[in-house]
């Protein structure tokens, strides 16, 4: 006949109770962390974004006036990148990424937008100041935003120093 008070069960059953009461304690603390969702949802409807592109000639920025319709509580920011990776429509204004290219993803947290570009931007063996234009650009638009007050980039959801030739580790800020 097996032994059910062994010495093994006997730790095994006190870390179980351990593990149980700990996890209590940590669900019922006041300092646990929650997540911040927004009180009211923000109705659709027309919206007007400034998105910012390269300029064809190779030196600055173009800014586009877009409206666009939105759904019940569609997050304005995700939105603005998915209108970014669509391309210009105005004369002048020169693609961010090529046709057909995902769009990053965006994440507000404490007035910083974390912009988390898919891997294969990584890919897109761009020069100086075509990388220029995309960075610049996804920042500028983000900024048109007041609740950004910074924007910090990811690839593939891990920080990155850069994609080539522009430093991205410290966030970028609207000018003052």
């Amino acid at each position: 006949m097996m032994r059910f008070l062994s010495f093994t069960n006997l730790l095994g059953l006190a870390v179980l109770i351990g593990g149980i009461w700990l996890g209590t304690l940590v669900q019922t603390s006041p300092d646990t962390r929650q997540l911040n969702l927004p009180g009211d949802i923000e109705p659709g409807g027309s919206k007007t974004l400034r998105l910012h592109f390269g300029k064809d000639s190779g030196s600055g920025m173009v800014v586009e006036t877009r409206v666009v319709q939105t759904g019940d509580g569609e997050d304005l920011l995700n939105r603005a990148m998915a209108e970014l990776v669509k391309g210009p429509q105005a004369p002048g204004a020169v693609a961010l990424v090529p046709v057909g290219s995902l769009p990053p993803t965006v994440f507000l947290r404490d007035g910083t937008a974390y912009v988390d570009l898919p891997p294969a931007y990584a890919k897109l063996n761009y020069g100086t100041v075509a990388e220029d234009n995309l960075i610049y650009g996804i920042a500028a638009t983000l900024l048109e935003f007041k609740r950004v007050s910074a924007v910090q980039f990811l690839l593939g959801g891990k920080d990155v120093l850069s994609l080539g030739h522009l430093s991205l580790v410290d966030p970028f800020k609207r000018q003052q």
